[in-house]
């Protein structure tokens, strides 16, 4: 759990719809300490280096800053570490609007195919930020081979994991029992077990899914984190996010 107190250190310029999320909260990021078998995970404390964050877990692949229209990622100081700060929604009735996401190559490790494997991230986002879902992390998007991915629910607000099934195109979700898109920082843990898809916030489980024990994902698409891509429409992550890991296990 990092200590409160916000002060601004942005390694990228910072806009204003980011800098007003930016502004102090009553609580901290919750974190959690690192499982084992991490494949990839970034907690941001070190910022961007020429626009590239690095992997903490030895296995994984650095996260590249990917922009359009102007879009920036802030990293801005949370206590003793930082956090990553998304561009905010699209201003009502503009034509073109500041996109920017986080983006790792793909690798084989990303691709767990039928077996264990856990994702999570710490996320903070209003329900006014939400216009449609937003996407937290993701490997694979809408109409590839598979797909895994976190998101907030842009009508409930609410956490969900989601699996699409390799071959067969089949999609399960799970869905925690309340919304999180309410300013405060929550620690979501997306979950597959064997025959079972399941999602927790701060610990507390949300709905568990039957998943068929064959439900593979396996794509060559890159990880991606704060939106599916950069085009029109994308389901974009329009606030913050803190200690990403991916886990098989």
């Amino acid at each position: 759990m990092r200590i409160l107190n916000y002060s601004i250190l942005a390694l990228l310029a910072v806009p204003a719809s980011v800098a007003a999320l930016a502004a102090p909260a009553a609580v901290a990021a919750p974190g959690e300490v690192p499982p084992a078998g991490l494949v990839a995970r970034y907690n941001f404390d070190g910022g961007a280096t020429g626009g590239r964050v690095a992997d903490l877990s030895g296995r994984g692949g650095p996260l590249t800053v990917r922009s359009a229209n102007n879009g920036l990622i802030a990293f801005t100081t949370l206590g003793a570490g930082r956090i990553a700060s998304f561009p905010g929604t699209c201003a009502a009735g503009a034509t073109t609007c500041p996109k920017a996401l986080l983006e790792a190559a793909d690798d084989a490790d990303l691709d767990p195919g039928a077996r264990n494997f856990k994702w999570a991230a710490s996320v903070r986002v209003t329900q006014a930020q939400l216009s449609g879902n937003a996407n937290v992390m993701q490997k694979g998007v809408a109409g590839t081979a598979s797909q895994w991915k976190m998101q907030i629910s842009g009508k409930a607000g609410r956490a969900q994991c989601v699996m699409v099934a390799q071959g067969t195109g089949q999609k399960f979700t799970a869905t925690s029992a309340r919304p999180v898109a309410d300013g405060s920082w929550h620690r979501v843990v997306c979950e597959r077990a064997g025959t079972a898809l399941s999602v927790s916030v701060d610990g507390a489980a949300g709905n568990r899914v039957t998943v068929p024990a064959t439900l593979a994902v396996d794509n060559t698409m890159p990880l991606r984190v704060g939106g599916p891509n950069l085009q029109t429409g994308g389901d974009m992550y329009h606030g913050q996010i803190d200690d990403v890991y991916v886990q098989l296990g």
